[in-house]
C-alpha cells in the first residue's frame, strides 16, 4: 500500500519563489546593462556609427544593427556633434535590447558590432593608438 501527503503551498510561501525569479531576472540585466554601459563607455566616438552599432540580443534572434561612418557629417572630433549625443542613442539602443530580452526563454545573449568599420576599430585603431581599442577584449577580460 502506499503512502502519500498532500502539501498545500500556501500563498505567502509560493509569493517568496515568483519574488526569487524576479530577482534572478533583474540581476541578469543589471550584469547586462552594466555590459552595454561598459562597451560604451570603452568606444571611440567620432560619427556614433560605430557605437550605435552595438546591439545586444538572444542567440540566432537577429543580425543586429549596422551603422556606416562616411554618410555622417556631425563628428565629434571636428566639432559638430558631442560624444554625449551619440552614446545616448547607444544606450538607448541597447536598453531596449536589454528589456525585450526573456531570460527565461533564451539561455544566451550575444553583444554584436555590425559597423562595417567594428574590425578596424577592434584590431587597428587610430594610428596614435595601435594595435585598436579591443572594446570586445576588454569586456571579456572584465566580464568573463
Amino acid at each position: 500500500m502506499s503512502k502519500q501527503s498532500t502539501i498545500k503551498i500556501n500563498k505567502s510561501f509560493d509569493d517568496k519563489f515568483l519574488l526569487l525569479g524576479q530577482t534572478a531576472e533583474e540581476l541578469v540585466k543589471d550584469q547586462l546593462f552594466s555590459i552595454a554601459d561598459t562597451a560604451i563607455s570603452l568606444s571611440p566616438v567620432d560619427t556614433g556609427a560605430y557605437v550605435e552599432s552595438f546591439s545586444m540580443l538572444p542567440v540566432n534572434k537577429g543580425g543586429g544593427r549596422s551603422k556606416r561612418s562616411e554618410v555622417r557629417t556631425p563628428s565629434v572630433y571636428k566639432g559638430t556633434a558631442s560624444r554625449q549625443q551619440f552614446t545616448e542613442i547607444a544606450r538607448d539602443n541597447l536598453y531596449g535590447d536589454i528589456e525585450k530580452y526573456a531570460i527565461a526563454d533564451d539561455e544566451k545573449v550575444v553583444l554584436r558590432n555590425r559597423s562595417p568599420h567594428a574590425k578596424d576599430v577592434e584590431e587597428s585603431g587610430p594610428s596614435w593608438r595601435k594595435p585598436g581599442y579591443k572594446v570586445f577584449a576588454q569586456i571579456r577580460n572584465i566580464y568573463g
